[in-house]
């Protein structure tokens, strides 16, 4: 689970990193696009994490009430 959640900090990392700097690799409006996307990705797969951690958190504490 927490290779998961290392990975898709990486994506963020790396989609902010393409979006701001890739205009010096790829023509600017490619590098913004795809630097968004891959960001959007790391972030939408990291709440969907988040989400199901409370989730199981909520399940904790009704069962110990």
């Amino acid at each position: 689970m927490k290779t998961k959640r290392t990975f898709y900090l990486v994506l963020i990392i790396v989609g902010a990193a393409i979006a701001g700097l890739g205009d010096r690799i790829m023509h600017e409006e490619y590098a913004l696009s795809i630097g968004i996307v891959i960001l959007m990705f790391g972030l939408y797969k990291t709440t969907q994490l988040w989400s199901i951690d409370q989730q199981g958190d909520q399940d904790n504490d009704k069962e110990r009430n």
